[in-house]
């Protein structure tokens, strides 16, 4: 019988031990995490404005394939060729070559393009909608199209 009362104690003594250490370890990791506070997300920005190069605007466009674009292109834009569509029988009209889009942080269903400040006029006397044809993102130089005929060359790094 005595031998029963010692085993019930033994057990009584085991079961208290690990229920402490249990509490501890708890205890332990409550305090490491109040310690190391998880990163918080980067804020999104409310403009692009500030990450503007010096002699460059954004120009904003209105795309008819950006639904389709947008499953495309990442989460901050990427190289396009503009096009003009074309009239029934008309061949599409190409009004940029290689030029870098961006998405806008607060509404991703927006784009503008990142054009030399000099060339906005050219693009802004053409008017939209543009669809736009995803290029290599390694391309370089960009091309605006004075007329059908002619494109000028802007070389820059992306």
């Amino acid at each position: 019988m005595e031998k029963i009362r010692q085993l019930k104690l033994d057990t009584k003594i085991y079961l208290a031990a690990f229920l402490l250490l249990g509490v501890i370890s708890m205890m332990m990791s409550l305090q490491k995490k109040e310690e190391n506070p998880a990163p918080q997300a980067p804020d999104v920005p409310n403009s692009v404005d500030t990450f503007i190069p010096r002699g460059f605007v954004l120009v904003p466009i209105e795309l008819a394939n950006a639904e389709s674009l947008s499953s495309l292109v990442g989460d901050l834009g990427g190289v396009v060729d503009l096009y003009l569509p074309g009239a029934e029988k008309k061949r599409n009209v190409k009004v940029a070559a290689r030029i870098k889009l961006l998405r806008a942080p607060l509404n991703p269903n927006q784009y503008a393009v990142l054009i030399k400040e000099s060339d906005s006029s050219r693009l802004l006397s053409v008017t939209g909608p543009f669809i736009a044809v995803v290029q290599n993102p390694d391309s370089k130089g960009t091309e605006i199209a004075e007329s059908k005929k002619s494109s000028v060359r802007i070389d820059y790094q992306n």
